[in-house]
């Protein structure tokens, strides 16, 4: 970081910028394996971070390509049950999506709890939401945070395709 300071040209500073914001995403990503591998399993049921890491690996077989995932905070040790046994129903739903309508290349799903929340994002870079037609899956999604208190979002970002954000208190 201090390194940006030194550099005269912009050009090159955004350079550098732009491979210490992709290292800092690289850290994040290994704590959070880190993390997962140091949480004692479980012999009866797998846990939250095992199911989200199944349903994205079993996305991949048929989107054709790995979705990317991330995941941060504590998901394993404060999200309680009726949350956990919401959001794996949730992710299946959102991936099924995107494999049943996006034509998408490329997929992300971020699983994050901070500040007494939790938030599942799930974006991709298809073909947008298209017209109205059936909306049962968005519609259980939706009533599934309503259920517990949060809410849920579908939007077209600028650059193309379309964001999942789902989100809920952990109290």
């Amino acid at each position: 970081m201090s390194t940006v300071r030194l550099v005269e040209r912009p050009e090159a500073g955004k350079r550098v910028q732009h491979a210490i914001d992709e290292l800092d995403e690289t850290i994040r990503q290994i704590r959070s394996s880190l993390f997962a591998l140091q949480t004692p399993r479980q012999e009866a049921a797998p846990s939250l971070r095992t199911q989200i890491v199944d349903l994205a690996e079993g996305a991949g077989g048929h989107l054709g390509f790995m979705p990317g995932l991330r995941m941060e905070g504590r998901i394993d040790t404060v999200v309680p049950e009726r949350v956990a046994e919401q959001l794996p129903a949730v992710l299946r739903e959102a991936l099924s999506n995107v494999v049943r309508h996006s034509r998408a290349t490329r997929t992300a799903v971020s699983v994050e709890v901070a500040d007494d929340r939790l938030t599942l994002v799930v974006t991709d870079n298809g073909i947008g939401r298209g017209a109205e037609g059936r909306r049962s899956g968005l519609r259980d999604i939706e009533e599934r945070a309503g259920r517990l208190g949060g809410a849920a979002e579908l939007e077209a970002p600028e650059e193309g395709g379309t964001r999942l954000r789902w989100h809920v208190p952990l109290d």
